[in-house]
């Protein structure tokens, strides 16, 4: 089986490509970071267990980290009260958070006639992270959907919280909201997509010209016929 497997070039450089092709499967890194949350301690029994997700656009994360405090990100132009940032600080952008789920409703009755028009920001302070949504279909009061300022273990620069789990406030709702809750803010790992490399395309385009080249060698010329001399 060997030697027939070796006795034959187009087989080998097929198997060969098919290799390249293989390794060229990578996993294409991704700038978006998305976080989970659980309350871990609260004042208000109803959150005990209160999970949620979101997702920052892509960059935002590493550029924040990188950044002085007092730097933020808004989602968009804001003309009610002012989040717990300075406004003035923030850089407008076209998505902040691109994703935002819960597993608890809190906050007053809604008008469920008017989508939630979602405002967000997401900065770095003295403090930690900084991160606000706000529904600004809302009474400027009730607002506030979620807000928490997220902080390293101790020792650590706020970049670990890249990759480990951190401690965060929890803040839920406007005025008579949920608030004093902490949080565990944990990284979501990326699922790896495959993507093929464009040398491994390349590379089995060739080995199929290589194998056609050979087959059209190997076709049989038809004898001419000749005409018997009389």
């Amino acid at each position: 089986m060997i030697q027939f497997f070796f006795s034959r070039p187009g087989l080998v450089a097929l198997s060969g490509a098919v290799i390249t092709l293989t390794s060229g499967l990578i996993a294409t890194p991704a700038n978006a970071a998305t976080f989970k949350g659980q309350i871990y301690k609260t004042w208000f029994p109803i959150l005990e267990g209160f999970q949620l997700e979101y997702t920052l656009a892509d960059g935002i994360l590493d550029t924040v980290l990188a950044s002085e405090p007092n730097t933020f990100f808004m989602d968009g132009e804001y003309l009610g009260p002012a989040p717990s940032v300075p406004m003035s600080l923030a850089t407008v952008v076209p998505e902040v958070v691109t994703d935002f789920k819960t597993d608890f409703e809190v906050g007053i009755e809604r008008d469920m006639s008017l989508p939630v028009r979602q405002f967000s920001i997401f900065g770095i302070t003295e403090e930690g992270l900084f991160l606000q949504l706000l529904d600004v279909n809302q009474p400027p009061i009730y607002q506030n959907i979620f807000m928490s300022t997220i902080q390293a273990p101790e020792g650590l620069p706020l970049s670990a919280c890249k990759t480990q789990a951190c401690d965060a406030s929890a803040d839920f709702g406007g005025k008579g909201g949920l608030y004093d809750s902490r949080m565990t803010h944990i990284p979501v790992p990326e699922t790896p997509q495959p993507v093929p490399e464009p040398s491994a395309a390349i590379a089995l385009g060739f080995v199929g010209a290589l194998l056609l080249k050979r087959r059209r060698k190997s076709v049989p010329i038809p004898a001419v016929a000749t005409a018997n001399p009389e």
